[in-house]
């Protein structure tokens, strides 16, 4: 679909047709000679990151309610790449740990990339940053 961006706007919204509303999708953008392109999920999940303390909370994107139990895999930048940080589920409070290890890993991570995945509410990809020590 080709959408005209206006002359006095910097940004457009626009709603993916209907057909492709509750699937996953990627979407490109052209336009300015750059090309971008963003993986959307289509998901019910409500995330918050504490940037301070390295948690995550998940929460239902209508009602606001804990999702405990939903699947947490993390993936840190180091200077050597994107290598495996740690995993789990979230607790009764809908709460993950993302940031702590038992080891001295994090000292090399320079941020996370977290997948959150829920068998009833979908899925999504997000960056977290490091805590700071």
């Amino acid at each position: 679909e080709r959408l005209q961006l206006a002359d006095d706007k910097r940004t457009q919204s626009f709603e993916l047709p209907r057909e492709y509303q509750s699937k996953n999708v990627l979407v490109e953008i052209i336009g300015g000679g750059k090309k971008r392109s963003q993986a959307v999920y289509s998901n019910e999940l409500q995330t918050a990151v504490s940037e301070r303390y390295g948690i995550l909370t998940v929460r239902h994107a209508e009602d606001g309610r804990a999702l405990p139990a939903t699947y947490v895999k993390v993936y840190a930048l180091t200077g050597s790449g994107a290598k495996f940080y740690k995993d789990g589920y979230t607790d009764l409070r809908g709460k993950f740990d993302y940031a702590s290890v038992s080891t001295s890993d994090i000292a090399d991570a320079q941020k996370f990339s977290v997948l959150v995945m829920s068998d009833d509410n979908g899925a999504m990809v997000l960056e977290a940053p490091v805590p700071q020590r």
